[in-house]
């Protein structure tokens, strides 16, 4: 029994779109689970279609995009999990 996608819940999505890429910062749960970050960094390819890769290096920009969403974040994930015990 492997990934199943349907399972996967997107709780919120930020996006910091830059010239050549966009940083997606997403907290989801899967299955109910506990609430994780997941950071993916996105690019156009010459082709129209989208592609991923590794987050790599981030700029200084890409870093205060992230702490500036920090508490926020921390917010979804601990709401979440409260959500989740007072079921």
């Amino acid at each position: 029994m492997g990934y199943d996608q349907e399972k996967d819940i997107l709780i919120k999505l930020f996006e910091f779109e830059q010239e050549k890429s966009t940083l997606q910062l997403s907290v989801f749960s899967y299955d109910g689970g506990e609430a994780k970050l997941q950071l993916v960094r996105s690019f156009k390819k010459q082709d129209g279609t989208i592609g991923y890769s590794k987050i790599g290096r981030l700029n200084k920009e890409e870093v205060k995009f992230i702490l500036d969403r920090g508490p926020e974040i921390l917010e979804l994930i601990v709401n979440f999990e409260s959500s989740k015990e007072s079921s």
